[in-house]
């Protein structure tokens, strides 16, 4: 628990930021004393405060608070990567925990900064809208909260739309919000509707706000499992070498330039696509004069593909020519990284075709 603390601290901060920053905007474009006209166009008026709500948490998702943490910002999003297998279950309670306290500081937050303008959106409370019935609102918050996390799903684990899985599902927030707020307010986050909730007693079907993004992230589980198996990189929406990951199961591995990546005789349990940096395929002694450089690998390349396909030991030694970031693949997720990513299947060919070529050469070079 003491070595994840800097996250749990950071995932608290960054879901209050979030709720502190939507809280304002919602009652600034819509609370007493708004400067927007009172007949301006609904829907406009539901999308700018959507954009404004969802783009504080997308602030957050990328600044060092979202980078240390993951930048969940929402129960229902752990408890899908907790599904996946991607964070423990202790991680999962503890962010469970500060999400919620954090929201709830975010809504009194925004209230003592603008006092009777936020009383009277009631805190930007998410409540069922006139005339809808309570399963129908069940049914928008299961809906919604299912496409974010699928999309969130989808995104972290392709190497070309991973950066930008923050953007991505800000941007689909603001739209499912936009559509979604007149049946339910569109919540997608327990941690959204519980502090205002609490800051306005407005508790009016508060179980439908947490069990509807519950449900909703499980089915995405189910539904990304089914459609390209079981593997999820990692359970951060931002991965960067600035901050390591705080859950064991992350299948990026950071290593510093000098680092050995593998040696010559190791068992060929994983291999490792290439995501940042490079790498040193040495024959030899990794010191001295012995060591003779057989390649130097970058970005898209893979690396110990050969012994993990042949259930072979390591032929060679691999050391870190600068800071990389690598993407581990077990023989478990081989399939699904070659089928997710048509680049890498490609390079990885390339990669056997060009070794076949030059012992080709060699054998003829002997004759």
């Amino acid at each position: 628990m003491r070595r994840n603390l800097p996250a749990y601290l950071a995932e608290f901060a960054g879901t209050a930021l979030m709720l502190f920053f939507g809280v304002s905007a919602v009652s600034f474009l819509w609370g007493a004393g708004s400067p927007v006209p009172v007949n301006w166009n609904p829907v406009i008026h539901r999308l700018l405060s959507a954009m404004l709500f969802a783009g504080g948490a997308t602030a957050v998702v990328y600044s060092p608070l979202g980078q240390r943490s993951g930048g969940h910002l929402n129960p229902a999003i752990t408890l899908a990567f907790w599904k996946a297998g991607k964070v423990p279950t202790r991680d999962a309670v503890i962010y469970g925990v500060v999400q919620l306290v954090g929201g709830l500081l975010g809504a009194y937050a925004a209230g003592a900064a603008l006092g009777p303008q936020t009383a009277s959106v009631r805190f930007a409370a998410t409540l069922p809208g006139p005339g809808y019935s309570l399963a129908g609102v069940l049914a928008v918050e299961i809906f919604v909260t299912f496409l974010l996390v699928f999309t969130i799903f989808a995104c972290v684990n392709k190497p070309r739309l991973a950066p930008k899985s923050g953007l991505i599902a800000g941007i689909l927030m603001s739209i499912l919000v936009t559509m979604g707020a007149p049946v339910s307010g569109a919540s997608l986050n327990p941690a959204r509707t519980f502090g205002p909730a609490v800051m306005s007693s407005s508790y009016h079907a508060l179980w439908i706000y947490f069990a509807g993004p519950g449900l909703g992230a499980l089915l995405a589980v189910a539904a990304y499992r089914g459609q390209w198996g079981p593997d999820v990189v990692c359970a951060k929406l931002f991965h960067t070498a600035s901050y390591p990951c705080p859950f064991e199961t992350c299948n990026y591995r950071l290593v510093s330039a000098g680092e050995t990546v593998m040696e010559a005789g190791d068992p060929g349990d994983e291999a490792y696509v290439v995501e940042r940096g490079a790498l040193e395929v040495r024959r030899g002694s990794l010191v001295g004069t012995n060591a003779v450089s057989l390649a130097r690998l970058g970005p898209g390349d893979w690396v110990g593909e050969m012994s993990l396909l042949l259930d072979e030991p390591r032929s060679a030694t691999v050391v870190a020519a600068t800071d990389a970031q690598l993407r581990r693949v077990t023989k478990q997720d081989m399939g699904h990284v070659l089928a997710e990513d048509p680049q890498r299947t490609e390079e990885l060919l390339r990669q056997l075709a060009r070794r076949v070529k030059a012992t080709n050469e060699r054998v003829a070079g002997r004759t």
